[in-house]
């Protein structure tokens, strides 16, 4: 699995994001192409290398000639399909701008749809979140990690006027994740920049992971005397031949005998809608011999505390423990078969050197009501027509 891990040296915008992954190697002539479908006017990425501390760092200078502002989250996901881009690049800019538009509707008190941005209706933030996209797709980047999120400190004067730092679409979207205050005063990490970290990516626990294959340094506009203004990019290859990865968790749990099981199962569906990872909870015997519940969650790292103040609100427990731990991923993938007449989607898993595969849950229950069949049934015919078509394949 290719992962790909920012350092965030200096804080993070969408330029020194995107500088860092043609510093990798992702080509300017190909961006340009790519930005040039859109139809908003020619679209040229000036490139300079700079010297920061001393190191050699890539500094893009995008220029167009339309000077013409879009101004609706809507409208610019408008512009981006006009692009006929693959579904997973249209896939990544349209959670980063949700992302940037939901923090921007609660930080200005109103609906998302009628947002009237100030920073995603600048065609550079339209370069910089489609390039990012584009990038970590002509890289086959899987995954998305980040290191501490650094920023400064003090106020910058924007649109609305003097904002403290980090400025409040910034400080929605970095909530539950870690930060260091870097002393520089001035914005570093950036809304477009934490737009994109923060709805691609995870924020790394343990530091990077696996075979370095390749390191590029992007850089920003402003020149600090004590601390590079640079962003590195690192490409990670896990080993093939594992067939899993590795990632940090939180898990929460907590003991309840005062909970009945109508309540249980409801907090179970309010945790799952809210991003759990898992969400579990077994009978057990508490003191003076009293029926009770464990309820056991797993959350990721930026999520973790919605998900506590969530058990909170709605067990009224006295308290949860909660565990930093490591979990190991098996490999996963998904591929469209043909079963029964019917498309579907199959999820491929493999660990070292087991390997399964199996339908969705989901579409056999769907096939169960149409035809009349039951599951296990479908699941029995599935089983035989996977070993048909195995016993089929060539011998090597």
């Amino acid at each position: 699995m290719k992962t790909i891990y920012f350092d965030l040296v200096c804080g993070a915008s969408g330029d020194m994001i995107l500088s860092s992954l043609i510093s990798l190697g992702f080509p300017v002539e190909f961006l340009e192409r790519q930005l040039n479908r859109l139809g908003i006017g020619e679209i040229r990425i000036g490139i300079e290398k700079v010297k920061r501390s001393g190191i050699c760092c890539t500094y893009i200078n995008p220029q167009w000639q339309q000077a013409t502002h879009y101004r609706h989250l809507g409208e610019i996901l408008e512009i981006i399909k006009r692009g006929a881009f693959s579904e997973r690049v249209f896939e990544r800019c349209e959670l980063v701008l949700d992302r940037l538009a939901t923090a921007e509707s609660t930080v200005h008190g109103i609906e998302k749809e009628h947002v009237h941005f100030h920073e995603i209706g600048a065609v550079d933030t339209i370069i910089d979140v489609l390039g990012v996209s584009l990038g970590l797709e002509f890289f086959n980047v899987e995954q998305v990690l980040f290191s501490t999120i650094t920023e400064g400190y003090g106020s910058i004067k924007g649109e609305h006027g003097v904002m403290p730092v980090p400025v409040p679409a910034t400080a929605q979207m970095i909530q539950n994740f870690r930060i260091k205050t870097l002393d520089i005063p001035t914005e570093l990490c950036t809304p477009t920049g934490a737009a994109l970290l923060t709805a691609l990516g995870k924020q790394a626990t343990g530091g990077m992971e696996g075979c370095v294959i390749n390191c590029g340094y992007g850089c920003g506009t402003k020149v600090f005397e004590n601390h590079p203004n640079i962003l590195r990019a690192f490409i990670l290859e896990s080993d093939s031949d594992q067939g899993h990865s590795m990632d940090t968790i939180r898990l929460l749990d907590t003991d309840m005998d005062h909970v009945s099981g109508e309540i249980m199962g409801h907090i179970a569906g309010l945790l799952a809608a809210q991003g759990a990872l898992d969400v579990s909870f077994n009978p057990i015997f508490m003191k003076k011999g009293r029926p009770g519940y464990r309820l056991s969650v797993m959350a990721d790292e930026s999520n973790y505390q919605k998900l506590l103040d969530l058990i909170m609100l709605h067990t009224r427990t006295l308290g949860v423990r909660i565990q930093q731990v490591q979990r190991v991923v098996a490999e996963r993938s998904n591929a469209e078969i043909e079963f029964l007449g019917q498309k579907l989607s199959e999820k491929h898993c493999r660990y070292k050197d087991y390997s399964f595969s199996k339908l969705e849950y989901d579409a056999l229950e769907k096939i169960s009501v149409s035809t009349g069949s039951s599951i296990l049934d479908l699941m029995e015919k599935y089983v035989l027509a996977k070993s048909a078509t195995q016993d089929k394949k060539p011998k090597l």
